[in-house]
């Protein structure tokens, strides 16, 4: 098998981060290959860089649904493949592209009423983590996981740069690091800032030996507006690229976050994450790994995978629920745990 296609235009950084174990799988079972991954524009910078991929082909919507189709289909067809994985969990276009472009051998899941587009199917699992879900695609070709073991590709020179990045904002690289990241793309995920600003207050208290780090993305920046100046942190919203990040969090000893992008690459690097839970189910979407902890709520109406609440009695209630003291006790063990190791 010499040239192989991946589907999966899910187009979040976490998705990328969760199909590495099997990307890395496919790669070892045919050495030789030519991987190629066919993705959304958000995340094709940070796979051009990914040890296990050749190559990536864009499918780009903005020219209209017709020419953007016919423009994928040549680049597939033209690229010979022989055999496509579709591992987008439900989009139909994922498996269309490969059946229109003639890939010979197309496998996934029938979810979605695609399984008329593939060669060999099975029926979807929604009650096993993105990871597994992503590798139990695998096996319809008889490729077993070397290992579930996440990771992330950043490099040494993304770990200088953090390490020049911290010591201009007064970090040594003896200074215990905690990473809070505010903020996450969907807007029913999120907890309220000024939460995570009395969370600090307290572990500022509680642990007056550790500096804490917010991270974020250039556009929630003015997330940092409800998190006082005067509280112990170092401001890098908005000042990493994606790998580092990867760097940044690996540098930390324990990270807080909601579901999110970020929380995927923590757990990548090996930190330590709590993780606040709404909207969301984490069986399906927890940080992956040990050493990680949940944080949620029982409510009714979840996991609704909403990006806009519809309870009118009391919105947001999944992560309104979630407590100060709660998120700050899970912190404090994990710090206690991160010392004993150390």
């Amino acid at each position: 098998m010499q040239n192989i296609l991946v589907c999966q235009t899910g187009g979040w950084i976490g998705d990328m981060v969760l199909l590495t174990p099997a990307l890395r799988a496919l790669k070892h079972a045919y050495p030789e290959s030519r991987l190629e991954l066919l993705l959304r524009p958000r995340v094709a910078d940070l796979m051009e860089t990914h040890p296990y991929v050749d190559a990536c082909i864009v499918d780009d919507k903005t020219r209209g649904r017709y020419r953007s189709i016919v423009r994928s289909v040549r680049q597939i067809r033209d690229r010979a493949f022989d055999v496509a994985v579709v591992l987008h969990p439900t989009s139909f276009r994922n498996a269309l592209l490969p059946f229109l472009a003639r890939v010979p051998i197309r496998v996934g899941t029938s979810a979605s009423g695609r399984g008329m587009l593939l060669t060999i199917s099975h029926k979807d699992d929604t009650n096993v983590h993105e990871v597994r879900r992503y590798l139990r695609s695998l096996q319809l070709l008889d490729v077993d996981p070397v290992s579930d073991v996440l990771e992330f590709w950043h490099t040494d020179t993304d770990r200088q740069s953090i390490e020049h990045l911290l010591d201009r904002e007064g970090v040594s690289p003896r200074d215990r690091l905690i990473a809070v990241n505010l903020g996450t793309t969907w807007r029913t995920k999120r907890w309220n800032v000024a939460n995570f600003a009395e969370v600090i207050r307290q572990i500022g208290y509680l642990a007056p030996e550790t500096k804490i780090v917010l991270t974020g993305s250039s556009a929630e920046e003015s997330f940092t507006d409800g998190v006082s100046a005067s509280l112990p942190i170092v401001n890098l919203v908005g000042k990493t690229s994606i790998l580092q990040l990867g760097a940044l969090l690996e540098r930390c000893e324990v990270c807080l976050t909601c579901d999110s992008g970020p929380m995927h690459i923590a757990a990548a690097v090996g930190t330590p994450t709590v993780a606040l839970f709404g909207p969301t189910d984490p069986v399906r979407h927890r940080p992956y790994g040990s050493g990680h902890e949940v944080v949620e709520k029982s409510v009714s109406c979840r996991p609704c995978y909403k990006r806009t609440c519809r309870r009118k009695d009391a919105p947001h209630l999944c992560m309104t629920q979630i407590s100060i003291g709660e998120v700050v006790n899970s912190l404090e063990i994990k710090l206690h745990q991160k010392a004993r190791v150390a």
